[in-house]
């Protein structure tokens, strides 16, 4: 199937080694080069992130590439706008479809953490398509697709740094001719359309017992760490009692070592991970839980997240850090490929007094700055399940805690 059909019948085409190595080495140097120059921006949609828009030296590249990419996909190009970012850990793409410009839109990987792997892109293969189909695209290939048809996204980026470039574009015959350029009188210039991609500084991320002051997405601030404790709608909270009942519920019958991994295909790594497990499952007479955890996430997402959820889809984790084996968990984040791809809120329920035990912090990074979660017993923790967090070791005592994940029918929306 030539190149064009392909386009046609599933809306993506790759293209191998568009460019070589050699020339994506120095275009990733041109970004670190930009980012030392402080020339690099946030913006919203990947806030953790740097990037450009409309760079002289890739613009150029993008009318370098409009007349052979035209020929083989059977599409006359107009050229629109590039779009360049860094990568950063824990950085997520959100499903979604583009603005007019990017009717035809090419991501080309510049370059990585060569002791890393790559980010892999998904595209939807329907509109109804959550789980799609994932893409590795090598340093210097190429993927066109239909951008503001094809939903696509990215889960929580697991490396260190990832460079990368979009190449946008519209069909001269078609209904979106007018962007070409992206409205501006040529390229390589700032686009002076309203619609041109919204730059903003990073925001910061808050908490609900900041200073005792409820804040959130109301507010303009990016969703982060929150809590229900004693200085936040305490009603919500376990009771020290609930709390020991909830622990007596664990069965050495059904203990094991939590894995690490994607489903079933997990592996036991107590360098990584070293903490026992034990489910509960949706039952008659656990059922109290799941609905304390239900009215918890369900005020914290009228109020605050404002997700698209699916609700509580799975058995809900009791897991037991010992301190006589350095309980812990490395960093890592919970949304990933498989049956974790829709997971949005994390919640962790604290069982254990905190003066039982020592160490044991569950620390959640979402931009670069460390909250550590509220130890009251009883309390309930959520964060976005794309964030960055750890359970320190537990150095002396045992730490209970619950934990499960609000999945949700889109990639945060």
């Amino acid at each position: 199937m030539q190149a064009a059909q392909k386009f046609e019948a599933h809306k993506w085409v790759y293209f191998n080694e568009v460019i070589s190595r050699e020339e994506c080495n120095n275009l990733t140097k041109h970004m670190f080069d930009l980012l030392d120059l402080g020339k690099l921006e946030k913006d919203g949609q990947c806030p953790l992130s740097e990037s450009c828009y409309g760079d002289p030296v890739f613009d150029s590249l993008l009318q370098k590439l409009a007349e052979p990419l035209s020929n083989h996909l059977g599409v006359s190009l107009l050229p629109t706008y590039t779009y360049a970012r860094i990568y950063r850990p824990g950085e997520v793409l959100e499903r979604h479809s583009d603005r007019p410009s990017c009717e035809i839109s090419g991501t080309m990987t510049l370059g990585f953490d060569p002791s890393q792997k790559i980010w892999p892109i998904y595209f939807a293969k329907g509109e109804n398509d959550f789980v799609g189909e994932s893409l590795n695209i090598e340093v210097g290939d190429l993927v066109m697709y239909r951008g503001n048809e094809l939903p696509h996204w990215r889960p929580a980026f697991k490396g260190t740094w990832q460079v990368q470039v979009f190449f946008h574009y519209v069909d001269a015959n078609g209904p979106h001719k007018e962007y070409k350029y992206d409205k501006r009188p040529d390229l390589g210039l700032e686009s002076s359309t309203r619609n041109a991609p919204k730059r903003t500084p990073r925001k910061e991320y808050g908490t609900w017992s900041h200073n005792g002051v409820l804040i959130g997405l109301q507010d303009e601030v990016m969703p982060g760490y929150s809590s229900f404790g004693n200085e936040h709608e305490p009603e919500l909270m376990f009771t020290s009692e609930e709390c020991d009942k909830i622990i007596a519920l664990a069965n050495n019958d059904y203990c094991h070592k939590a894995s690490v991994g994607i489903d079933n295909a997990g592996k036991v790594a107590l360098d990584v991970r070293n903490v026992n497990k034990y489910t509960i499952e949706y039952k008659e007479e656990n059922v109290w839980i799941f609905d304390k955890i239900a009215r918890a996430i369900a005020t914290a997402n009228s109020e605050y997240y404002k997700y698209d959820l699916l609700g509580i889809t799975h058995g809900i984790e009791l897991l037991h850090y010992e301190g006589s084996e350095q309980g812990h968990y490395t960093w890592h984040a919970d949304v990933g490929d498989g049956g974790s791809s829709t997971r949005k809120i994390s919640v962790s329920v604290q069982l254990t007094d905190e003066n039982d035990y020592e160490g044991g912090n569950l620390e959640v990074n979402v931009n670069g700055k460390v909250d550590i979660a509220n130890k009251q017993k009883g309390s309930i923790s959520m964060f976005p399940s794309y964030a960055l967090h750890r359970v320190s070791p537990v150095t002396k005592g045992d730490r209970w805690v619950l934990v499960i994940w609000i999945h949700g029918s889109s990639r945060f929306r």
